[in-house]
């Protein structure tokens, strides 16, 4: 049985992971393409040997006879898109983040429910073994209950901030062409710098590895002379009481290695992450140190793996790793986190309707 997934968005990241991943899957086929800009398209068809194309991602919706579908596009456009495929009762994967406005995510979420299909968005960290165990271990309640959440990611982006990103051609490995100039320094467009684009990550992997829920923030950022974020700061405050803080800069110098850390404190223990070196440990109550396996660099951030998420997923075979439920609190998260900044006040997440705040 095969899978027919049709790809919206031939940008950088859907020719470097999602239609690589889907040309390597024996059960995937690529049924079509669609993108605007016929440059992006026709490169990534005749890479990929795809030849059906289209210029509109709703003609193609209504065109081929699909199961799935991949949102690669800016992020202003995630929404709207995917709710074009969900209404076509389709599995989507959406690229990080899932939206930009909270109301919109949890309309995903609640459409791709009322559908019966899941909603995957492109967290990659979900996939590496090594972080599922600690997740494992935490709902377990190897460390007791998680008081602190403290979270730093620290990247290489500023150029692309300040829409350049031709600079970043061999750090970045773009397959066939890098992203527009606008896609990530046009607040319009990306919806804001350093918080959607990279925070995202390291809010879902708090979020996924201790399952708390937040519910408020105090924040700052900073533009450094560009016109979207490159530098986040914020306290976060969980249902129950437990806190958080997470740091963030797209500042790293190309060549200097990326970081990204997490450190766990419990009642009853601590977990220190250091996912780019793929190492993790934790400290328990009676003294122990339990020392995972080390991931193997290869396997660190597998950009691969949602996309064979979503075949597998589309054939009933394993379940969804990064659910869209889980994406809808992150956009709450950032959108707090936005809206602190602006104010200079604690903010509360906008909640799903009909749900407590």
């Amino acid at each position: 049985m095969s899978v027919r997934v049709g790809v919206i968005g031939c940008g950088w990241w859907s020719t470097r992971a999602h239609l690589p991943a889907l040309a390597g899957h024996p059960d995937a086929i690529i049924a079509a393409i669609a993108d605007p800009d016929r440059d992006r398209l026709d490169r990534a068809g005749e890479r990929f040997g795809v030849r059906t194309r289209y210029a509109d991602a709703r003609t193609m919706l209504a065109a081929e006879d699909l199961d799935a579908a991949i949102v690669a596009t800016p992020h202003a456009t995630h929404a709207s898109l995917a709710r074009a495929c969900l209404d076509r009762r389709l599995h989507v994967l959406v690229e990080k983040p899932l939206t930009i406005d909270p109301r919109d995510a949890f309309d995903l979420v609640e459409r791709a429910d009322t559908a019966g299909r899941e909603l995957i968005v492109g967290y990659p960290y979900h996939y590496v073994p090594q972080l599922a165990e600690v997740r494992r271990q935490l709902a377990a309640g190897v460390i007791g209950n998680p008081e602190l959440v403290v979270g730093l990611f620290a990247s290489v982006v500023r150029e692309l901030y300040g829409g350049r990103p031709d600079t970043y051609a061999e750090v970045l490995g773009y397959p066939t062409h890098g992203p527009a100039s606008t896609t990530y320094s046009d607040p319009v467009v990306s919806g804001g710098g350093q918080g959607q684009t990279q925070v995202t990550h390291l809010a879902a992997l708090m979020l996924w590895l201790t399952g708390l829920r937040p519910v408020a923030v105090s924040a700052l950022t900073a533009e450094a002379g560009l016109a979207v974020d490159l530098i986040d700061s914020a306290a976060v405050r969980f249902e129950g009481g437990s806190l958080g803080s997470l740091a963030s800069s797209g500042g790293v110098v190309p060549s200097q290695p990326e970081q990204l850390e997490v450190r766990v404190f419990g009642d009853g223990g601590h977990v220190i992450l250091d996912v780019m070196a793929g190492e993790a440990s934790i400290a328990r109550a009676d003294g122990s140190v339990i020392h995972l396996e080390t991931t193997p660099a290869a396997d660190r951030y597998p950009e691969a793996a949602p996309a064979r998420d979503l075949v597998e997923v589309a054939l009933g075979r394993q379940p969804n790793h990064s659910p869209g439920a889980l994406g809808a609190s992150v956009v709450a998260l950032i959108d707090a986190l936005y809206r602190s900044a602006g104010s200079g006040c604690i903010e509360s997440l906008i909640a799903p309707q009909g749900a407590p705040s």
